[in-house]
């Protein structure tokens, strides 16, 4: 009966019914707590005789081994050194989670699901916004956005107003990860709706149901996946979603979609994938009218823009090395530091040329006549929305040659992969000093630029086989 209820009704009612056996028995009860007779609900070790292999299962596999299959020697078991776990009972967090979903769907149907981590502010977010649109505006399907990881999602609210939405982060996060509830419930979820397709837009969990469940999803819906670039680790290890899992489940992906030139190839030399997975669309670059566009080209001030998140991969270091080093110039940083004690984000503070404006919702509004140029810092990157932005908005952009930024900026233009502060320097001293030099870029930019509209992202996604298809 205690397993049916809430585990807070549980604790309260057992902290009672303890207490009742402590004053009437004091002795049988000291031994007891609450967190030992909930305990059954999660995975443990048993007793240490009961961790290993009995006589007669060694003798049975070691006769299985000559009479069968050599594999089946308990030898090569043993040294694999096998943990053994009490399985957790009356555990109905998994079936209440996929009930609460299922009742969140009701009766409807959909064409495609897209999981996502959540949505809010970034560039991959707003990629799902796209695919959400695109699906529902103009392809005519009927979709369901489901986010799987704790979190907020504030974004929640710019899609579509038919596009269903589901946030069960914070139930897969409840869920027991060793014996893989959540993608037992997500694989579950998507056997149950049948839909056409599904389109993982980094989603660990969504990623993991692959690996898992994933020749049981294909057999009656078609599979496919958004990446990016990879991440570099402090002590310089390739790491990211692509270098986890796609050598595991290539196979089951209908396509990888991704929107520079720069990351199939690498994944395809890297990870020796077939060049034919990966579809590379380019995402839209925002509107914006020809007469602001002009404006801003035409100018040339002495501040600098940069705006980004202030973490390790856009390197916040070096903006402090420029800021520092052109004094002359002012620098106006957009972003938020992902820690409250940032040394980075406490020297910028101090600086006299540089003003900290916070996170940003619009790059119109961040970006004016007054701006040189627009600076770029990352470590790696795949196609950064907010060098779409940049570029449509009429400022020069200062980069360096990462990820598929040259699919938008000139590689000519581009700084070296491992631009220090002096390159940098380099690059705007030149911007301020060569007007002709200036407007030849954003030319260049703008020609790029042009390619980058809804059309040409929705025409690409048609291309690709199965994902258009009603």
């Amino acid at each position: 009966m205690l397993s049916k209820l809430q585990e807070s009704t549980q604790r309260r009612l057992l902290s009672l019914i303890l207490a009742m056996i402590r004053r009437v028995c004091p002795s049988a009860g000291g031994s007891l707590s609450v967190d030992r007779l909930l305990a059954r609900r999660n995975l443990r070790e048993p007793a240490k005789p009961m961790r290993t292999l009995p006589a007669w299962a060694v003798d049975d596999m070691r006769g299985l081994a000559v009479e069968v299959d050599t594999l089946l020697s308990p030898g090569a078991f043993l040294q694999s050194a096998p943990v053994a776990r009490y399985a957790p009972t009356h555990w109905v967090d998994a079936g209440a989670a996929y009930q609460r979903i299922l009742d969140e769907v009701g009766n409807r149907r959909f064409d495609t699901i897209l999981f996502v981590p959540w949505l809010k502010r970034g560039g991959a977010d707003l990629g799902a916004l796209h695919h959400a649109n695109l699906c529902h505006g103009d392809l005519g399907q009927r979709t369901l956005v489901i986010a799987t990881e704790p979190g907020d999602s504030p974004w929640a609210g710019r899609l579509p107003r038919d596009v269903a939405f589901i946030d069960a982060g914070e139930e897969m996060a409840a869920l027991s990860g060793p014996t893989r509830e959540p993608e037992i419930v997500l694989a579950r979820l998507v056997l149950q709706l049948a839909p056409d397709r599904i389109h993982i837009i980094n989603s660990h969990t969504a990623w993991r149901m692959l690996e898992q469940f994933g020749l049981a999803l294909r057999q009656q819906t078609r599979v496919f996946a958004s990446l990016y670039c990879d991440e570099f680790t402090v002590d310089g290890r390739v790491d990211g979603l692509a270098q986890r899992h796609l050598p595991t489940t290539s196979h089951l992906l209908d396509a990888v979609i991704t929107d520079n030139s720069a990351s199939p190839e690498s994944w395809s030399n890297m990870l020796g994938i077939n060049h034919d997975l990966f579809k590379v669309v380019h995402f839209p670059a925002p509107h914006m009218t020809r007469a602001a566009r002009a404006a801003r080209a035409d100018a040339a001030g002495n501040r600098v823009l940069w705006a980004s998140r202030l973490e390790r991969q856009k390197r916040p270091e070096l903006l402090l090395q420029l800021a520092s080093r052109m004094k002359h110039l002012h620098w106006d940083v957009h972003g938020t530091a992902l820690a409250a004690d940032d040394q980075v984000h406490k020297e910028l503070r101090r600086l006299n040329n540089v003003t900290l404006h916070g996170p940003f919702d619009s790059f119109r509004d961040i970006v004016s006549a007054e701006h040189l140029a627009y600076v770029y810092t990352s470590a790696w990157d795949g196609l950064p929305n907010v060098l779409l932005e940049a570029a449509q908005a009429g400022l020069p952009i200062v980069a360096p040659d990462v990820g598929g930024i040259r699919d938008l900026v000139p590689a000519r233009w581009l700084l070296a992969a491992n631009a220090d502060a002096a390159d940098y320097v380099q690059a705007l001293e030149g911007l301020q000093a060569n007007s002709d030099s200036r407007q030849q870029r954003l030319r260049e930019q703008d020609e790029r630029v042009a390619l980058f509209t809804w059309q040409s992202f929705a025409n690409g996604m048609r291309r690709i086989e199965g994902y258009a298809d009603m």
